[in-house]
């Protein structure tokens, strides 16, 4: 099977990248041809090389549309910069420059993602479709659902495509309404791939009800190698490195340090477990995908609460080893999450460490931490800190519980949350759908939301 994927890659890491970059892996070891179009940066992960990636960049530069009202030669000359750093330089050091930072602080964001969704340049549109052509797919896929309004501008092959169920809540979180580029392409789609039941009832039928009858339930899963086997001897010398071992009970909060991650919700729980009288300590593990204004926050509440000698901020971690590490050698994950999550790989991968995950009651942590009768973490009431340091607090009293919890999630895991299980219930879907050839009603560009 021929398999043309499409990747909105970031300047971090991110679940929804590591998700797509493991799919695209494990379909090639089924034997698909798998080719990844990859759109803003490579796709940065901590699964598979770059290099060995073999991935298509450029084939449009979003640098044109951050300068689109810059005059024509000015909006050349930085494109071609932009497009060459973000392609060939580090994209994470280019990212965290004073210069680069400094632009992304002027960045219109709102505007750009409006662009993007609603004015697609049409030199673009026709490089992508030479790309396609070329490739002649026999089902195509997109990561996220903001690609929606670019797939249903692009020649209709008469090729299945397939969607993720996610993506299209940041474009909303910016003040762009993606809906209706989403909803005037939603013949364009035959399948919406969920990562969980949760998702499905709580973001798609609500604000997507239209593709709720197309969308099939796949949990996600991580690659559950070796790296997990790690000794504690060889966990503890890692995540020495990033942060001080101590006796203290220690809590990890890893992701994107975004505000719809919940970070600060973190820190209230530190602070009220210190009050009574718990040793604990909170590692902060991950960085910012778009400026450094929440880090900021984040800082400045340390300093309010006194937290200080509590709270280690560790930041960009690019190893899969030592993120591993700074996992076994944490006691709990909090999964401080303020939105429904769709999933939330971050949770199977403590699951895999053998640590207990504490979630909220919404989004996909109760699906996957209640999973075939597995007590794999706790689940608190959404964005309640008070509820998050009982759970907390119980943990530490309760530590024959806390290391069933943690057996639990690596059963799990091995038995069903891993990317094997997830990338073969994908590939029969796909073989499913191409063998029930789509017919589909031309649909024309969308129109701006007004």
């Amino acid at each position: 099977m021929r398999i043309l994927f499409g990747i909105t890659g970031q300047l971090s890491y991110g679940g929804l990248v590591q998700q797509s970059v493991v799919l695209v892996k494990y379909l090639r070891e089924f034997g698909c041809q798998v080719l990844p179009a990859v759109a803003l940066a490579p796709p940065r992960n901590d699964e598979v090389d770059l290099d060995d990636l073999e991935y298509i960049f450029g084939a449009f530069n979003i640098a044109d549309y951050v300068l689109r009202d810059k005059p024509a030669l000015l909006r050349w000359l930085l494109g071609w910069y932009a497009r060459y750093q973000v392609a060939n330089g580090n994209p994470h050091k280019l990212k965290s420059s004073p210069a680069a930072a400094r632009s992304m602080r002027e960045v219109d964001v709102k505007k750009v993602i409006e662009n993007l969704v609603y004015r697609p340049d049409e030199g673009d549109l026709e490089k992508v479709n030479r790309l396609r052509r070329r490739f002649n797919p026999d089902i195509e896929y997109a990561c996220e659902l903001s690609m929606a309004g670019y797939f249903g501008v692009l020649a209709d092959l008469g090729v299945p495509l397939v969607s993720a169920a996610q993506g299209y809540e940041l474009c909303q979180r910016y003040g762009v309404d993606i809906i209706p580029a989403i909803e005037t392409n939603a013949p364009r789609i035959d399948a919406l791939i969920s990562g969980s039941h949760a998702n499905l009832k709580e973001n798609i039928a609500r604000d997507l009800p239209f593709l709720a009858p197309k969308t099939r339930v796949i949990h996600y899963g991580v690659v559950n190698d070796q790296t997990f086997d790690m000794s504690m001897q060889e966990a503890r010398r890692r995540a020495a490195s990033f942060a001080p071992l101590t006796d203290d009970f220690t809590m990890i909060s890893l992701g994107r340090v975004e505000v719809e991650k919940g970070v600060d919700l973190a820190l209230h729980v530190v602070r009220i477990l210190l009050n009574s009288g718990y040793r604990v300590r909170l590692r902060i593990v991950g960085d910012s995908l778009l400026g450094e204004h929440y880090r900021r926050v984040i800082d400045n509440k340390i300093g309010m609460m006194d937290l200080q000698p509590y709270v280690d901020f560790v930041g960009f971690v690019e190893s899969k080893a030592d993120k591993v590490a700074l996992l076994k050698t944490s006691n709990v994950l909090l999964a401080t999450f303020i939105k429904s999550e769709p999933f939330g790989l971050v949770i199977c991968e403590a699951m895999a460490a053998g640590i207990p995950v504490i979630a909220p009651d919404t989004g996909a942590g109760a699906e996957i931490l209640g999973w075939n009768g597995y007590q794999s973490g706790m689940v608190y009431r959404t964005q309640d800190t008070g509820d998050i340091a009982d759970r907390v607090a119980y943990l530490i009293d309760n530590p024959a519980a806390a290391e069933e919890m943690g057996r639990n999630g690596r059963r799990a895991v091995a038995e069903h949350f891993n990317a094997e299980r997830m990338s073969s219930d994908i590939l029969h879907l796909f073989e499913e759908l191409v063998n029930r050839p789509p017919v589909h009603a031309g649909v024309g560009p969308p129109k701006a939301a007004s």
